[in-house]
């Protein structure tokens, strides 16, 4: 899955909620948006439409990495508008988050050991800074020492 998949994601997410009238066909069209195109980064082929309960639960299990990290991506932005993740998959979506981007949530201070509620309020804000935590770390050692081992 490149950046770029994933950015059009993003942009037909954010597009799926400002296009609809109302709620509730917002909510509609963001789900539709969030399930295809998790189904699709997965690579999965289902009988039919799951729901984004059942999507997640199909993400946790997908052994590409890659695949994972991008949808799981996509959720936590999805996290940021309530009600398009379903209460009842708080569970799931934190096993799918943490198998999947477990360097960015250690980056973040994310509670591992607290409850789900803990859990939940630092995800449902993660997707302000998770493009950032995703970089790889730059060394912290300043130039200088490198001319004290050179030599």
């Amino acid at each position: 899955m490149s950046a770029m998949n994933l950015e059009e994601a993003l942009r037909e997410l954010a597009g799926a909620v400002a296009v609809a009238a109302g709620r509730d066909p917002r909510m509609r069209a963001a789900r539709l948006v969030l399930v295809k195109r998790c189904i699709a980064m997965l690579g999965l082929v289902p009988a039919g439409l799951p729901s984004v309960a059942a999507m997640i639960r199909l993400a946790v299990e997908v052994p590409d990495q890659t695949a994972r990290r991008a949808c799981a991506v996509l959720v936590v932005h999805a996290l940021a508008l309530p009600g398009l993740v379903p209460a009842g998959s708080v569970g799931d979506v934190c096993a799918l988050v943490e198998g999947a981007l477990r360097d960015a949530l250690l980056r973040s201070g994310y509670p591992f050991g607290g409850s789900i509620e803990a859990k939940v309020r630092v995800l449902e804000r993660l997707h302000a800074t998770i493009d950032e935590l995703m970089q790889p770390l730059e060394p912290t050692f300043p130039n200088w020492i490198q001319g004290l081992h050179a030599g």
